[in-house]
């Protein structure tokens, strides 16, 4: 289990790359303060999904240990 915890962590990891290019260019690009918002909130959806399911793997992980 704990090799699973840590691809977990990995992609947790990679998805920020991603939400960081969606972040500035929505920042960037947007017209209006509600496209703003639309961009970063699925910037930080992109990161904080994942973070929170490899917190709960982690949290089963060591539940079993």
């Amino acid at each position: 289990m704990r090799w699973f915890v840590k691809v977990c962590w990995i992609i947790t990891a990679l998805s920020s790359l991603p939400a960081v290019s969606l972040f500035l260019s929505a920042m960037l690009d947007s017209k209006s303060a509600p496209q703003e918002a639309a961009g970063a909130a699925m910037a930080l959806a992109m990161v904080v999904i994942p973070y929170v399911f490899t917190r709960a793997m982690e949290g089963i992980a060591n539940k079993s240990d």
